[in-house]
């Protein structure tokens, strides 16, 4: 039986589906070999969003606020119906009122992405505004930008599709902070932790080389190990060691484009109840549509470093894993580790 996972790296179950969402392999406008077709028919089986009668889900559709907003909360689960309503999203108002998060009163409105992070935000617990609830995004794993994981990258002006919608919700869910909605605090939340610490300034411990998100938190002897021996693995590859004191984990990220292409939690040594989780993204090199070899190199040396040794098994199995799209399982060390793919280049593995 698998361990239990943290909320840092997989989605839990939620709602049951119902007749009325249909799955995205019905739709006539979302091809399988879409990027999107994954994650809209795991919308629309988590009932979180749902097509249109004529069959099309219109993935590149705009989505107003009072869209984004109903979508986000039913990925927590739906609130009861009210009665009457003056309008069909009332009762997502009333819920996101009631735990103070920042709507507008234009309902119908385009939502730009800067919007949707200061919502986010408010889901996780936290108060932030513009720049410092991108920065809560970013350095939480709760988005990974749009053309790259700095707050200018995220693009916080533009708007945000229902493809585009459903793909963030579904990467807020696999890495909240609670598996409820969480109220937004009144006063802004401290800004420590929004960003990383410049090279060289890494707590005590750390190699100079390590990029740290800390809150305040100090670091254990086990993470700053970790920390130090994936900084040495992946010496001369030219990319960076980030480790994340407040959520006890660590990553790869690529300098050059800042995104994090892996992330790494195991906190069986404070609890036996948790398992190793993995997170990896931007595996595939979108000139020759294939794994990128510098990234999974990167990825397998980190992992070997941190204990898990699939060797060119591992590699094989998360290339075919890769290329259709079903899990995989590999092992290493005498355990077993299971590959979930999410879109191309990008998925979930852990015990």
């Amino acid at each position: 039986m698998q361990k239990k996972l943290i909320s840092l790296a997989i989605a839990v179950a939620l709602t049951s589906t119902t007749s009325a969402f249909a799955a995205a392999k019905s739709f006539t406008d979302v091809p399988a070999n879409s990027w999107s077709y994954s994650v809209i028919n795991w919308s629309t089986q988590q009932a979180i969003a749902k097509g249109y009668p004529n069959g099309t889900f219109k993935p590149d559709k705009t989505v107003s606020e009072e869209e984004f907003l109903s979508m986000l909360i039913r990925a927590y689960g739906d609130v009861p119906d009210t009665t009457n309503p003056p309008y069909w999203s009332s009762k997502y108002y009333t819920k996101a009122k009631s735990l103070n998060y920042p709507v507008s009163t234009q309902r119908t409105a385009v939502i730009t992405r800067t919007k949707v992070a200061e919502i986010v935000a408010g889901t996780q617990g936290k108060n932030y505004s513009g720049t410092n609830a991108i920065k809560y995004m970013l350095a939480n794993g709760l988005a990974s930008g749009k053309s790259g994981s700095t707050v200018a990258g995220y693009q916080g002006s533009d708007s945000l599709t229902r493809a585009e919608a459903v793909a963030f919700i579904k990467r807020v869910i696999d890495n909240r902070a609670s598996d409820e909605l969480l109220p937004r605090p009144s006063k802004p939340s401290s800004e420590e932790g929004l960003g990383l610490v410049p090279e060289g300034n890494a707590p005590s411990g750390f190699n100079k080389d390590v990029l740290v998100i800390s809150d305040g938190a100090k670091p254990d002897a086990t993470l700053v190990k970790r920390g130090n021996a994936v900084s040495k693995a992946l010496a001369g590859t030219g990319l960076t060691t980030l480790v994340n004191v407040e959520q006890n984990a660590l990553g790869i990220k690529d300098p050059k484009t800042g995104n994090v292409i892996f992330v790494f939690a195991d906190n069986s040594y404070k609890d036996a109840a948790y398992g190793v989780v993995i997170k990896y993204d931007y595996l595939v090199d979108t000139g020759a549509k294939d794994m990128r070899a510098d990234y999974v190199s990167a990825m397998t040396k980190a992992m070997k470093a941190l204990g898990i040794d699939g060797g060119t098994t591992f590699t094989k199995t998360l290339d075919a894993a890769d290329y259709d799209g079903k899990s995989r399982t590999f092992t290493a060390g005498g355990k077993t580790y299971h590959i979930n793919p999410v879109n191309a280049g990008q998925g979930v593995i852990s015990e």
